[in-house]
């Protein structure tokens, strides 16, 4: 594992404001982004969250820094989380549409961020610690003032987490035709050990992973980060696989971003790089698609052929692969996927009519 780049030392006087005003909220909540992975900080983010009793929601590369079994991780209860909070603290991510530019409603904003350059210029965080993370949470850990007590927000939290995961139990093992993209992660979560590298590389099918699959793992989740780069898969797989010869390597692929750097499996091939691919083939381009239907009416250059076979495109360049229609065949297909030893892509027809449920903050 590379170490963590060089980081000024935060201000002392800057961490202790934000310890107080964190551990003296009555229903804080933490978002840990990429950053708390780049600078090494899982460790303080976990002892953080232990010695303050903080809720965490894991946002990008911070997924698995605090596994997503921890009693006070949080992901599907993130909305409850943010709409009740009156203390938000985000840690290693910048205020940007993701986190509604930093607006939580009446909720005080602490922005711990690696370097004082990061710091938001569009809004007045109550505190602003920059520089090492891992010191920056180490400094909250140690926090020895006077506290609230969180234990009735954390439940509140839980109850709601639970309630949502049960909720989804009935798409991830559907059995409904054509296939839907949850009934894909269902199968993905029974297949991917705790150690899986899962890599991103699309629009709405992609989104359904960050909905469905949970991280355990620091560093076990890739996605194009918040502009959407289409492409990077194939090339973050092949580093994933060198860097972790010995763990499963899932590359996820929107159909259209899989037109986008799909020859690169010959590199895969000729370096005897195996990964297993999962295309998710509904023939659209749905993240552009369905949003003009909503909005206008119509759609216009949003429409990939559809039942393409992207697993023949994978076979001719050396690899191997298979087309799966129905929800009987995820298993086995995944099953040969991850024992087969060579780049081997699973093309799965899904739904074009299901459309994923999305709201942004772009204003």
């Amino acid at each position: 594992t590379p170490a963590p780049p060089a980081r000024p030392e935060p201000d002392p006087a800057e961490v202790s404001r934000a310890a107080a005003l964190v551990a003296g909220a009555q229903r804080p909540v933490v978002i840990a982004g990429s950053d708390v992975y780049a600078d090494g900080a899982w460790a303080g983010l976990q002892s953080a969250a232990e010695a303050l009793r903080l809720p965490v929601i894991p946002n990008g590369m911070g997924r698995g820094c605090l596994p997503a079994d921890h009693e006070l991780a949080f992901s599907r209860a993130r909305r409850v989380a943010t709409k009740g909070a009156d203390l938000v603290l985000v840690v290693g991510t910048p205020l940007d549409f993701r986190l509604s530019f930093g607006e939580f409603g009446a909720a005080t904003v602490v922005h711990a961020v690696a370097s004082p350059e990061q710091r938001a210029g569009h809004v007045q965080p109550a505190a602003s610690p920059a520089g090492d993370l891992a010191a920056v949470l180490g400094g909250l850990a140690a926090y020895a003032g006077p506290r609230t007590d969180h234990e009735h927000w954390i439940a509140t939290l839980r109850e709601a987490e639970t309630a949502a995961r049960s909720q989804e139990e009935g798409a991830l093992n559907s059995d409904a035709a054509p296939l839907t993209s949850a009934r894909v992660y269902g199968e993905l979560r029974r297949a991917l050990a705790r150690d899986a590298v899962v890599i991103c590389d699309g629009g709405d099918f992609v989104s359904y992973a960050g909905k469905y699959l949970d991280s355990f793992t620091p560093g076990c989740w890739l996605d194009p980060g918040p502009y959407g780069c289409l492409g990077t898969g194939p090339g973050y797989a092949m580093a994933a696989r060198l860097t972790r010869p010995e763990a499963q390597v899932c590359l996820l692929l929107g159909d259209g971003a899989a037109g986008f750097s799909l020859m690169d499996v010959d590199s895969l091939v000729r370096h005897r790089l195996p990964v297993v691919m999962v295309v998710g083939n509904n023939g659209i381009w749905g993240l552009e698609k369905h949003p003009m239907r909503a909005m206008y009416g119509y759609d216009v250059a949003a429409d990939l052929q559809p039942g393409l076979r992207y697993d023949d495109v994978v076979r001719a360049l050396g690899g191997a692969g298979e087309t799966v229609t129905e929800a009987a065949e995820l298993g086995p297909a995944l099953d040969r996927a991850f024992a087969a030893g060579v780049p081997y892509l699973v093309n799965v027809l899904t739904d074009p009519q299901d459309v994923y449920p999305r709201s942004s903050s772009l204003a």
